[in-house]
């Protein structure tokens, strides 16, 4: 465990309304946030820092429908063991056939990637095969358990799986751990704890599948735990219902603890789905399968980045990375066109158009919580120096020096 575990007393919920990154609408629906432009870059930014990690790391990425067939969610033993938090089925007929059929909004995205590996032969050269997708999915939360993004019934996951030969399972565990430690350490997050979620035998029909891979599967999790260093604790009965997994655990605003993230070993969908591939003998083998979402879902994960900076998010998600404030109206012209430059150059920048006082002006804009603040009057205009003013400093320059300093200060991490 990094740093301390605790809470943290910000509520995104404000946070999110004063820098506006989404909405709720009744007509649209309880749980199904719409997401502003402002809530859109933080997640833009974060879809290309995992993608960037995922591409080096092998994955391909492929994209699925929103919904499935009754047959599919049966198949994954979804619409048996998932189905409280499942919408109701829509009922569709078939072209050409009297019977109605049902479809489901699909609450994962594992049965879809199941059936990617299904639709083309594969050899033991092909493993590793890691299937990678920011995925929307939707789950029937209660209506009490939702709480602004933090828990919404309609989410886009950070997810993939990874079909393995199972006696390579520790070895691919340990890699995606430490996907997940280099996530959260670029992100500058501490104060998680590892949470390793096995089965409770005492309620088999929650938990499927043979005892022995149960046994093995759950070892290989705590191994993995172990030779990584991380502290964890065990949690019974916090399974999924195909195999043991490891949960990230994270006190948000609220003091509630929620998983941001989970690392899942399943040896049971390859035989639901009858996946297999040829081994080097000729045979025909089950894989294993790794599902991952080192960064949850966007929802939670950035309530969790509002919550854990106070909005005060680093520079590369910033929402707002410069906010021009001009002097009075004679400078408005000028700052939409440093506005521009800054914009042409991959910088977000806002020039503010309120009217008032200066004083009140920069007070109202710390609403949008700028990594940087640039004052311009005529001083600056005629002297061509501008001051930037960030969260903890002040650096002076000309306007390519700002540039400069903004595009260091802004880049993503590697």
């Amino acid at each position: 465990m990094k740093g301390n575990f605790m809470s943290y007393q910000f509520d995104h919920r404000q946070l999110a309304d004063e820098m506006e990154i989404f909405f709720f609408d009744e007509e649209i629906g309880a749980g199904l946030p719409v997401w502003l432009p402002n809530g859109v870059a933080i997640r833009d930014q974060l879809e290309n820092f995992i993608k960037e990690l995922e591409r080096r790391g092998g994955y391909q990425r492929v994209v699925s429908p929103h919904l499935g067939r009754q047959d599919l969610y049966e198949k994954s033993g979804h619409l048996s063991c998932f189905n409280e938090n499942m919408y109701p089925p829509i009922h569709w007929p078939e072209e050409g056939q009297e019977e109605k059929k049902n479809y489901y909004l699909k609450p994962m995205n594992c049965p879809h990637h199941h059936k990617v590996f299904k639709a083309l032969p594969r050899s033991y050269r092909h493993l590793p095969l890691r299937i990678a997708e920011y995925g929307q999915v939707y789950r029937y939360e209660p209506s009490g358990s939702l709480r602004g993004l933090s828990r919404v019934r309609g989410l886009c996951q950070n997810d993939a799986h990874i079909y393995i030969d199972p006696a390579d399972s520790l070895k691919e565990i340990l890699s995606v751990l430490a996907l997940h430690e280099h996530c959260y350490k670029s992100l500058g997050l501490s104060g998680y704890r590892y949470r390793l979620s096995l089965r409770d035998k005492s309620r088999p029909n929650d938990f499927q599948g043979e005892d022995s891979k149960w046994i093995e599967a759950e070892e290989i999790l705590r191994k993995a735990l172990q030779e990584k260093n991380l502290n964890f604790f065990e949690a019974i009965g916090e399974a999924a219902f195909y195999g043991p997994k490891i949960d990230v655990q994270m006190k948000m605003g609220a003091g509630v603890e929620e998983s941001i993230a989970s690392v899942q070993l399943d040896f049971l969908s390859a035989e639901r789905f009858d996946l297999s591939y040829s081994a080097s003998s000729g045979d025909q083998i089950r894989p294993w399968i790794v599902h991952r979402a080192p960064l949850g879902s966007h929802e939670r994960f950035v309530a969790l980045l509002l919550e854990y900076f106070d909005g005060q998010l680093p520079g590369w998600l910033s929402p707002v990375q410069v906010m021009i404030l001009p002097l009075s109206e004679n400078e408005q012209e000028a700052c939409r066109k440093i506005q521009d430059r800054f914009m042409h150059e991959g910088l977000r920048c806002r020039v503010d158009e309120s009217q008032g006082s200066l004083s009140k002006r920069v007070l109202f804009a710390h609403r949008s919580r700028p990594f940087a603040k640039l004052v311009i009057g005529p001083k600056e205009l005629g002297s061509g120096i501008f001051k930037l003013e960030f969260r903890d400093k002040k650096q002076d320059g000309d306007i390519e020096s700002v540039i400069k300093i903004m595009k260091g200060a802004c880049a993503a991490p590697a």
